[in-house]
């Protein structure tokens, strides 16, 4: 009960130092609910989301490749130039999808 006693004293004094009225109170309120109603599921949501960073977020990941693998070679993914091998021969041009990272290299295969 402490605890609300005190936002409303903090909710007081903003608005007293702001210049506004005891009329405003009640729609801060309700736009502090509105606000807390939309950004904890929405936060709780991002928690909770795919990895898309670092080495996890690459996999999965579809792009091209620029030099044929045979089997090593470079590819265009995710905006960038990477070393790549494949376990089979993938000439330039073709839509490939990363399998794993080792280091700076991906392991790619042929997109079906």
């Amino acid at each position: 009960m402490g605890e609300i006693t005190g936002l409303l004293e903090l909710l007081g004094a903003l608005f007293r130092l702001f210049g506004l009225g005891e009329n405003a109170i009640f729609p801060a309120i309700g736009l502090l609910v509105v606000f807390f109603l939309i950004a904890v599921p929405v936060g709780l949501a991002a928690q909770s989301g795919r990895v898309r960073t670092g080495a996890d977020g690459m996999i999965g990941q579809r792009g091209v490749v620029v030099t044929d693998l045979r089997p090593g070679g470079r590819v265009y993914v995710h905006s960038e130039y990477w070393n790549a091998i494949s376990d089979e021969e993938v000439a330039s041009g073709v839509a490939v999808e990363v399998e794993s990272v080792a280091g700076m290299v991906l392991k790619v295969k042929r997109v079906q």
